[in-house]
């Protein structure tokens, strides 16, 4: 059996680079920016002291498509480098026990060249050897190698001319543009030769500056007043960063896009997955080492020690935030109020930050929004309602009895507190179920009760039909006729009724089949308040009819004010209540 090889088509290769693995044209740049300060780092592991530096130029004739030239003075190519590492796709000359100090890995960059033009010159000259190498590549994958009779310093030059409909990559303006994107903050001074040469790389990048500087940095960049910033750091992932708070709330599923550098080459200003999910209140500029970025070099590699580096930067945003709740700093007060969610999140996550700022977060109560603290400050009982809709049942009568009850209705506020118990177990939780809510109010004496017996039957016959019974007691506010409760089953029960009313058909039987063994109970009351001034003059009425009238109006109210909505039962006794009053008005 013989041995065959691949044969690789270079004109295919050239295409999926084009179109699928780099995103943009411009990424030659960096690949060019990269090959340089690779072979800078590697001058720089044989002579420590060696002063590296990359030139940029771009060449212009008239009738001549323009030519980038790139030149390093790094380690150099010998012959037999150039045949091993520019003729043989994905082998790099990286492979070594410093791999880890340079930013390719895939050899494949300089491939990318060919996507912008039809030839690539190298001429290089290694620090081992006195020869000057010209290789001359095409995308067809020939290759022509020849040794020059002048002699040059050790290092590389890269030559490449534009082809047809690439030449705006060519400019300039835009070249220079490319090289600040993709290596402003690169370890080795970038300079663009013109009229004069420009320096394109920074003096400091925004992971070596304080949290002031970086501040200043960050609204000079973006133009946003960022609340702080939080220095990030991962021992694992040998990382670097600043994680900004924004200053504006952003959604819990919002996608959080961060710029990551590779050993100070840029990634990618669209990384998503470099911080934890429940951080999408900070946006951050970060510098990894250790993390292996796709071929692409766009993303990372999603592997066990992501998650782990992942970690570690998220506890640098814990650790801070337990710092400014230790000192009890006004800035957290800040950061809470624009993003509260985020922080709710947080706190379920981790026990001791739950301890440390559960206080701090604020949350809606019958006697209006309260931070917890204040409300543990208040009272030794913590009451709550698991839903919005029990909360709105009960809510008007808790605050005229100076009762604080929380809504656990909203995102994350109901395991929160259910879980005050956990952490402080000297702290007393209680659920309060609406249904049962009016146990508390006063019972009527003997006398009152006979008095408002006829009423309690009668509105008891009326509101038969609405599975719903009557009651009567004394409670606050005395300005609220009558309030009504149901239990959770008897809630569902409603929104199914009403769904059924509006869904069509098919969908309408599935869930009356759903409903069907729950239909004949009792799940709702409506207590009326014996001390309000309208049940007072209601109880006393002889006429049947008024008084039937009075009770669906005053059902009906109680479901609005209850922010239940009406089924098509509930809205015709609402229209023909209000006719049926102004019929009585005008007799009158």
């Amino acid at each position: 059996m013989s041995d065959f090889h691949f044969k690789v088509n270079l004109k295919g290769m050239i295409d999926l680079l084009s179109n699928h693995l780099y995103s943009t044209p411009q990424v030659f740049v960096r690949e060019l920016l990269q090959n340089a300060v690779d072979a800078i780092t590697a001058r720089k592991q044989l002579e420590p002291d060696h002063d590296g530096k990359v030139g940029m130029e771009v060449f212009t004739a008239e009738e001549m498509a323009p030519t980038l030239y790139v030149e390093d003075n790094g380690v150099g190519l010998t012959e037999e480098e150039v045949h091993r590492f520019l003729a043989q796709i994905g082998q790099t000359s990286k492979r070594s026990e410093y791999e880890t100090d340079f930013i390719g890995r895939f050899g494949v960059g300089l491939l990318s060249c060919f996507i912008v033009s039809e030839e690539i010159v190298v001429i290089s000259r290694s620090i081992k050897s006195e020869e000057t190498i010209e290789w001359r590549g095409r995308p067809d994958g020939s290759y022509q190698i020849r040794k020059l009779t002048q002699t040059m310093s050790p290092g590389t030059r890269i030559y490449i001319q534009s082809k047809e409909g690439f030449e705006r990559y060519f400019a300039p303006e835009r070249v220079q543009e490319f090289a600040r994107y993709y290596g402003e903050f690169l370890p080795y001074p970038i300079f663009f030769y013109g009229e004069k040469a420009i320096r394109l790389t920074a003096d400091q990048a925004p992971w070596e500056m304080s949290s002031i500087d970086a501040l200043v940095y960050g609204k000079e960049k973006w133009h946003v007043d960022f609340i702080d910033a939080i220095p990030l750091h991962s021992p694992l992932g040998d990382a670097q960063g600043i994680a900004y708070i924004l200053p504006h709330s952003v959604t819990v599923n919002a996608k959080r896009k961060h710029r990551v550098y590779v050993k100070q080459m840029l990634l990618s200003e669209t990384v998503e997955k470099i911080l934890p999910d429940w951080s999408f209140f900070v946006t951050c500029v970060l510098n990894v080492n250790h993390l292996k970025p796709t071929a692409s070099r766009e993303e990372f590699y999603d592997d066990a020690l992501l998650e782990l580096v992942k970690k570690e930067l998220g506890d640098c945003i814990k650790r801070y935030l337990r710092q400014l709740a230790e000192r009890k700093s006004p800035l957290l007060g800040e950061i809470i109020r624009v993003h509260y969610s985020s922080l709710k999140l947080l706190a379920l996550e981790d026990d001791e930050l739950y301890a440390l700022f559960i206080d701090w977060l604020p949350f809606e109560t019958s006697l209006g929004t309260m931070t917890m603290g204040e409300i543990r400050r208040l009272t030794p009982t913590i009451c709550y309602t698991p839903g919005v809709d029990e909360f709105r049942q009960i809510s008007k009568v808790a605050k005229a009895q100076s009762r604080c009850v929380i809504n656990g209705g909203y995102m994350y506020d109901l395991e929160l507190i259910e879980k005050l118990g956990r952490v402080f177990p000297d702290t007393h939780v209680e659920r309060i179920d609406s249904a049962a809510f009016t146990q508390g109010f006063t019972e009527l004496s003997i006398e009152e009760r006979e008095l408002a017996y006829s009423f309690i039957r009668l509105a008891n016959a009326v509101l038969l039909p609405y599975r719903c019974k009557a009651e009567i007691k004394k409670f606050y506010p005395h300005d609220l006729p009558a309030l009504y409760t149901t239990s959770e089953e008897g809630l569902f029960l409603r929104m199914a009724e009403q769904t059924t009313e509006e869904a069509n058909p098919l969908f309408a039987s599935i869930i009356e089949r759903v409903t069907t063994n729950q239909a004949g109970q009792d799940y709702a009351q409506l207590c009326f308040n014996f001390e309000n001034e309208i049940i007072q003059k209601v109880i006393r009425v002889q006429d049947p009819e008024l008084c039937q009238l009075i009770v669906e109006t005053l059902y009906v109210q109680a479901l609005l004010m209850g922010h239940y909505p009406l089924k098509s039962q509930e809205m015709s006794l609402l229209n023909s209540g209000l006719v049926r009053f102004i019929e009585r008005g005008l007799d009158a």
